[in-house]
Formats: C-alpha cells, structure tokens, sequence
C-alpha cells in the first residue's frame, strides 16, 4: 500500500515539475514575443516620423516647387498612420500600475504630447497590461469617413497611455455650495473603492469617495424555440439509497481505472496490496532476526550480517544452549561454590539429590567414596 501511495505522490511531483517547466518555458516565450513587438513597434514609429520630417523640411526649403505627395498609392492614405502603430504593445515585466480608471470613466487629456490634450471624453477600452486606454472624442468632420462600402481610412481612437489622462468627477464648493466638474490629481486606492488623495470632503469631513462607473446589463431578447424556465428547473429524476447514481462501469470511462494518478481504489485491490505488504514484512523479520529454523533460505552474506547484528544489540539466538551445554555450566556452578539460580519446581529439591548428581558425574578414589550423609556429619563436626 505504502509502495502504490509512494508511486502516485512521485508521479504528481514529476509532473509539478514537467508543469514549472512549461510554464517558465512559455513565459520566457511571452517575453521575447513581446521584445519583438515592441522593436517592430519602435521601427514603425521611426519611420513614421522620419518621413513626415523628411517632408515637412522638403516643403518649408523649395515652397512652391514641393512635390505633391497625395499621389498614385498615397492618394486616399496620404497623411494616416499604420494600424500597427494604433495597437498598444503590452510591457514585459509584469508588473502594471492600478490606474483606478475603468470603462465609463470621465477623463481629461493631460499629456504634453497629445494631440487631443485639454479635450474631456468617456473611456470606451482600458488595457491593464499596456496601461493605456482609448477615449471616445468628438470626431472632426474632416477625418469622418464617407460612405464607401469598404474605405481605404478608417477612423478610430488611438491608444493613449493612463499617465496622461485624469479622472474628471463633479465635487462641491466649500465657498459656493455648487457642485461642479474637477480634475482629480491623484487617486487613493484601498478596498476596491478610490477616492480623492489628499482632499477631505467639508460635508462628510471624511476622504471625498468616487463610484465607479455603472456595468451595462446584458439585455436578452426572447424567441418562439426558448426553453422555459420551469422546464429547465424541473426535477426529471430523483436518486435513491437502495440504486447507485450510475452503473459501476461508467466510472471506469470516465476516469482511467489503470491511471497512475489515481487515489481512490476499490477494497479488494487493497486487502491484496495490505497482503502482500504483510507477507513482506514477516519476510523481512526472518531475514533480520531469525525464528529458529528459518523458513526462507539465507545467503552467507545475509547470515553474517544477521549475527552481526544480534551480537551488536545484545540479543542472543534462539534455542542457543543445549541441555548439555547446560548442564555443564551447572556443574561449573556447584563446583565453584555457587548457587543455582532456582525456579518453583527445583526449589523442592534437596542438598542430599543436588550432591549424589555431583558424585555420580565426579569419579573418587575407593577411599574417599562415602555415603552423602557421613559427609553432611562429618561437615557438622568439622564446624
């Protein structure tokens, strides 16, 4: 069970793994893509820029002589910028500024390098990672499109970066009491709501909030074909406890039965694994410790270190002593003078039966062989 459990959370770690790799893979990907388009990006806006130079200088040096450039290829472009450059490039380090300006704001053009700036419009589009958005303006009459099916110019809002913009939103005067439009500075975030850095309204003595724009809501239209409420909320079937909720072979298609990264097995795959995971451990024991007479077979090598081992910790074998080794050892032991470490039953027996043993394993000289009583009276003399 533990080897199935070990093999899953294994096969799960290596695909983290394999999944870290992609995804470092494709956001290195991502960065050089972006790198690329902001090159092409730099290029288009050069080149724009050096030949609108190159003829602006052309036409104030010959005047009258200048060219016509409104002609062949040029004549409904002439004048316009690519759609490349009216795309906005994202930025490669990820980390994008919360502007707190949304779709539906009131904005005032504030950059030194727009073409629109002092102009007051609605945010039709915010793009978070290329901070810019566009702005729906007035449209000039000269740059509307006429009425052609498929015109060579079209007219569109360009992207305009969010550091050159500032939110317009009506405050009241302290002096007069009327509330009218302001261009807010700076904005202060704090839990999804934004309000006016540093301005403290005199009315609610607190940080002046500003709303953020009303979402549209989505409208549908009904048709004849639609299914009706009540039908798609009606309970068609109901499940009970005596039924599964599907047959037992659905789930197999469902989910691969084989897979290795599956967690939930059925209870006789799992009496078979804890099984086998017993036997091995009964086996593993033998070859560690030994039960008398092995019942697996073991290498020299296994045997050697299992001696090893039980002499290092102290543990002797089973059955290691015979009888006659102790006996021997008891004789030893009565020889010496010693006692004999008795259990119940040989503690009835008596000196007399303990010294006949001795005499019947020790061969004396006719001389000195005396009945065991002459030698306890003698002994009592003697003291």
């Amino acid at each position: 069970m533990q080897k199935l459990l070990k093999r899953t959370a294994q096969v799960e770690k290596q695909v983290a793994r394999r999944q870290r790799t992609v995804r470092s893979k494709n956001a290195s990907d991502t960065r050089k893509l972006l790198r690329e388009q902001l090159k092409y990006h730099n290029i288009a806006r050069r080149e724009v820029f050096v030949s609108a130079r190159q003829a602006q200088r052309e036409d104030w040096h010959l005047g009258p002589l200048a060219p016509r450039r409104d002609v062949g290829a040029k004549t409904e472009t002439y004048g316009t910028v690519p759609l490349r450059l009216m795309q906005a490039v994202e930025k490669m380090d990820g980390k994008w500024k919360k502007w707190g300006i949304r779709a539906g704001d009131r904005v005032c053009i504030v950059g030194a390098k727009e073409r629109d700036r002092d102009q007051i419009g609605v945010v039709k589009e915010v793009t978070e990672k290329a901070e810019s958005c566009k702005i729906s303006i007035a449209t000039p009459e000269y740059m509307k499109t006429g009425s052609q099916p498929t015109p060579a110019v079209q007219t569109t809002e360009g992207p305009i970066p969010l550091s050159s913009v500032r939110l317009v939103t009506p405050v009241v005067d302290p002096s007069t009491g009327i509330k009218r439009d302001v261009i807010v500075n700076e904005l202060t975030l704090a839990n999804n709501r934004r309000y006016i850095a540093n301005y403290v309204d005199p009315i609610t003595n607190n940080y002046h909030y500003i709303p953020w724009p009303a979402k549209s809501k989505l409208e549908f239209e009904d048709h004849d074909d639609d299914t009706l409420r009540i039908d798609v909320e009606r309970e068609t079937w109901i499940p009970t406890l005596l039924r599964a909720p599907m047959p037992s072979g659905v789930i197999d298609e469902l989910r691969n039965k084989y897979s290795k990264f599956r967690t939930r097995h059925e209870d006789s795959y799992l009496d078979m694994l804890e099984d086998i995971d017993r036997k091995s451990g009964e086996r593993q024991q033998e070859l560690k410790w030994g039960s008398g007479t092995p019942k697996v077979m073991l290498t020299p090598v296994q045997e050697l270190n299992r001696q090893r081992r039980m002499e290092r910790l102290g543990v002797e074998e089973e059955n290691g002593l015979t009888e006659e080794v102790l006996a021997r050892i008891g004789e030893t032991m009565v020889r010496r003078g010693r006692k004999l470490p008795l259990s119940k039953e040989m503690k009835t027996e008596t000196t007399s039966t303990i010294l006949e043993d001795e005499a019947k394993r020790v061969p004396l000289k006719e001389a000195e062989m005396v009945e065991p009583h002459d030698m306890m009276e003698k002994d009592e003399h003697r003291v």
